[in-house]
């Protein structure tokens, strides 16, 4: 026999659409940064000028960093959105 849940709004703020997409672009987010900010210690090669390869195009800019500054910015507006308006649990209002 199970027992009610004696807190089912932390349940339903922990997993919270929300709060899951926000703490996964975090996550990305912070990786993305680190990557720019210390690339060499993410493996990255020097390449003498971009070709006409997609990969290669972002040779010489910081598009990791960018594109992480980015994710940590939604990750935040999510985040943000979670908690100003939690989910609500409970009946529907009767009409």
């Amino acid at each position: 026999m199970t027992t009610p849940d004696k807190n089912p709004g932390l349940v339903a703020r922990l997993f919270d659409i929300r709060s899951v997409i926000g703490a996964l672009l975090g996550i990305y987010g912070i990786l993305l940064t680190l990557a720019g900010l210390f690339p060499s210690v993410f493996g990255n090669k020097t390449h003498s000028s971009p070709s006409n390869n997609v990969v290669d195009m972002s040779v010489g800019t910081s598009a990791n960093l960018w594109v992480g500054l980015v994710m940590l910015a939604i990750a935040l507006i999510f985040g943000g959105w979670a908690i100003v308006r939690p989910a609500v649990v409970g009946d529907a209002p009767a009409e």
